[in-house]
């Protein structure tokens, strides 16, 4: 069948664990009704935890690519799909919930649509044009889904390694010619008043710490309360000409979104005290391991070659999707 969901993903027996890969085909993982007794069992449950362990029971996919091991740097490639996940109790707004699926099958980007294994989800596949952007294009989306549907979309999927337990819809939509997703962010650079001048040891040392940072892909802003302090250490240090630093240094989260990371950042920015400085950026780069020679910092302050640089996240145009017919009511 030639369709956007005939592509082969990785299944794991137990998605508790990494474990060892098994590869299966999209579609056949969708249509299948091997546990569809024990998703109803599940639903039908009024203990949280028994739910919970019933479900870790069950295997689960990769629905984004084909791994050697589950972890994003061992994808072997991409279905040229990513997922997203619609919960009701970040929905509470939208008064005709119940009919959500049927609203988001009219979106010809949509290839399919059904309900999580909770029963009161609901989780969408969608096929992207462009692969090796796969986060850029799940943040658009996240925001479009938000700015157009008024849908709040769990932006936990944005790791192209994430799973998807197994779920059974017997009503599942399926659209085998849907039009892959071009939009995607696109960091813009504006100009600023930089507040550390160029050459700086400070200036150089972020420089070379942050480069090293995204070739190695660390993430050094786990738990909100650090990111919070690295924000407040490149603000004070940097002012605005800080924010690019603090979205390179904030875009290996899982959960990075370009929008609340500005937004965090403009905080910082306002609320600063001054008590927390550049001594905190460092603090947290060494806490990863990254130790950084001092004559590589001033080698690097005399190139400089991110001087003028800066970023702020900006929507791009929304392409290749449309309002629903009708609509999601909103209360």
């Amino acid at each position: 069948m030639d369709s956007v969901l005939n592509v082969e993903v990785s299944c794991f027996k137990n998605y508790v664990t990494p474990g060892n890969p098994v590869n299966i085909n999209m579609l056949t993982w969708l249509t299948s009704a091997q546990h569809a007794a024990r998703v109803e069992q599940i639903r039908n449950l009024e203990s949280k935890e028994k739910r919970l362990e019933l479900k870790a029971a069950l295997p689960g996919i990769t629905p984004s690519g084909v791994f050697s091991f589950r972890n994003e740097n061992c994808l072997i490639r991409h279905s040229g799909l990513v997922q997203l996940d619609i919960d009701l109790k970040e929905n509470g707004h939208i008064e005709n919930y119940n009919q959500l699926k049927e609203e988001i099958s009219k979106i010809p980007n949509v290839a399919y649509c059904g309900h999580s294994v909770s029963g009161t989800g609901f989780w969408c596949l969608i096929p992207i044009a462009f692969p090796d952007k796969h986060r850029e294009h799940i943040l658009a989306l996240i925001e479009a889904f938000d700015k157009i549907y008024h849908i709040k979309v769990d932006p936990a999927p944005s790791n192209v390694a994430s799973l998807r337990g197994y779920s059974y819809d017997p009503d599942a939509y399926f659209n085998h010619r849907a039009i892959p997703v071009e939009v995607y962010y696109e960091p813009q650079r504006p100009n600023f008043k930089l507040v550390q001048p160029e050459g700086s040891r400070d200036r150089a040392a972020a420089e070379v710490y942050i480069r090293e940072i995204e070739e190695r892909k660390i993430d050094i802003t786990g738990g909100y309360h650090n990111w919070l302090a690295i924000g407040f250490s490149l603000a004070a240090t940097f002012g605005e000409g800080g924010r690019e630093y603090f979205h390179r240094v904030s875009q290996f989260h899982p959960e990075y979104h370009p929008g609340r990371t500005d937004r965090q950042y403009s905080n910082c920015l306002k609320h600063g005290n001054g008590k927390i400085n550049f001594g905190t950026f460092i603090h947290h780069c060494q806490l990863a391991g990254m130790k950084v020679p001092e004559n590589k910092r001033a080698q690097h302050a005399q190139q400089s070659p991110h001087s003028q640089a800066a970023s702020k996240q900006n929507m791009p145009e929304k392409q290749g999707t449309r309002a629903f017919n009708h609509g999601v009511r909103t209360s």
